[in-house]
């Protein structure tokens, strides 16, 4: 039997150990991958890196039996000893940032440079040993190299300095808008030398840092907090504030982009002067479109303020004298002067935006519309979706059978621009009817062939059902 007493352990050791230890090492990190991510790619590392590195070692050193001052046995001893240090230091960074409180730690960049300081030093300290330089002489060198580095630098390093002292700071973070150049942006990117921001308008812009650190930092709003835009308004001590507060509150909550559906306020700030002062208050979702709900509220307001009798400025709204020239100068009552100035007398002059609303299915059609300007769009709904049945011009009046009758609505009725009308009550006209049998023929036949033209679209309607 053969004398094995003299072999070494050694080869089995690294032939048979250093397989089933890494494959033990990567089927551990498989099973935490799911619940502990950071400490699955620490174990990866290891398997991957560390322990080949390890293993050349222990190849050179011990079964080739290398000299420790051999250039490859440096080399392997050197890679092997930085990369546990360096899983060694991120482990303890990991560490100290889970203890830590989240208000008082500082971000994950002081962190990292701290890391690569150590690692930098200890490092040195260790190829220091490995190859038995001279770290003093290196240091001078760098002493001396370094003021020439610094001055080339300079901004780099100012912005890399500036980056650091914003975040450390926790000024602002991922989510919360600033203000640059008097307008909103909203930060999506940080790194060492700038930040990334988001405009309203999805424009990227990139501002370095220590352009931030100079200025005076506006946070319009954190990350998730809703914004808000006041808006002054003034109106007559002869409206009632519930009136204006109801035109408020109907105008606002028309308004896209609020952070809810009923996320505007109005409150009584003083009285004096002939007026009424209120302030409006919106509260927007995003803080980067701040001016879009307040132009689109003052634009509704206005509207809506028109047509309730609001006064918001000294011109009256036009006078009976005026609504009976209105009346004379449309085509649908030419014929019939004498019948306008009671008309004239019963109407209403009102104004609408583009979109508003003025009749919708189903509810009490009390009034016919004139149109002095702009168009109206008529909508019929179907199963399908909603069909035009005609648009309403300058001139022409909108008329149904069902306004005469006192019935419901059967149609939906749009501005299809900024559009002037003429209200003319139901009840008026129908009595305009009575007294002259060519206005009844005449509004009549209007009235009917549009109930014509609607007929086949509630039949299709109710047969689709």
């Amino acid at each position: 039997m053969p004398d094995l007493s003299h072999l070494s352990v050694w080869p089995f050791v690294l032939i048979l150990g250093y397989p089933v230890l890494a494959i033990a090492v990567l089927e551990f990190a498989h099973r935490v991958a799911g619940r502990a991510p950071f400490a699955a790619g620490i174990l990866r590392q290891i398997a991957y890196v560390l322990l080949p590195t390890g293993a050349i070692w222990l190849i050179l050193r011990v079964l080739a039996e290398l000299p420790a001052d051999n250039w490859a046995v440096r080399t392997a001893e050197t890679a092997f000893a930085l990369t546990g240090l360096y899983l060694l230091l991120r482990v303890a960074q990991a560490m100290l940032m889970s203890l830590l409180d989240d208000r008082m730690h500082a971000p994950k960049l002081v962190f990292d440079i701290v890391r690569i300081g150590l690692s930098v030093i200890w490092g040195s300290v260790m190829v220091s040993s490995i190859w038995n330089v001279n770290l003093g002489s290196i240091f001078a060198a760098m002493g001396v190299g370094s003021i020439a580095l610094a001055f080339a630098l300079q901004e780099f390093l100012g912005n890399l300095l500036s980056g650091m002292g914003l975040l450390s700071a926790h000024k602002f973070s991922i989510g919360d808008w600033i203000m640059i150049e008097g307008k909103a942006a909203e930060v999506v990117e940080m790194d060492w030398r700038t930040v990334t921001l988001m405009t309203a308008g999805g424009e990227r812009v990139l501002v370095a840092n220590s352009t931030l650190a100079k200025g005076n930092l506006t946070i319009a709003a954190r990350a998730r907090e809703k914004a808000s835009v006041t808006l002054p308004l003034a109106l007559g001590v002869d409206i009632p504030p519930e009136q204006v507060r109801d035109a408020v509150m109907e105008a606002g909550r028309a308004v896209p982009g609020l952070a809810e559906r009923d996320g505007v306020r109005c409150f009584v700030t003083g009285i004096g002067d002939g007026t009424i002062k209120y302030n409006v208050i919106l509260s927007v979702a995003n803080p980067g479109i701040l001016a879009g709900p307040r132009d689109e509220f003052l634009s509704r307001f206005w509207y809506l303020a028109q047509r309730r009798g609001l006064r918001l400025d000294p011109s009256p709204a036009p006078e009976a004298a005026a609504r009976l020239q209105m009346l004379d100068q449309a085509g649908a009552f030419r014929r019939h002067s004498d019948t306008l100035p009671q008309l004239a007398r019963e109407s209403a002059f009102r104004r609408y935006r583009r979109g508003d609303l003025l009749l919708t299915v189903g509810i009490p059609a009390t009034e016919a519309f004139l149109v002095v300007a702009g168009q109206l769009a008529v909508m019929v709904p179907t199963s399908d979706a909603e069909i035009r049945l005609e648009l309403v011009t300058a001139g022409q009046l909108l008329v149904l059978q069902e306004m005469l009758a006192g019935g419901s609505s059967p149609v939906r009725v749009v501005a299809d621009k900024d559009t002037d009308v003429l209200a003319i009550p139901a009840q008026a006209l129908a009595d305009a009817m009575e007294h002259s049998r060519v206005l009844a023929r005449d509004i009549g036949a209007v009235a009917e062939a549009r109930r014509q033209a609607i007929l086949p679209l509630k039949l299709r309607l109710r047969v689709v059902a």
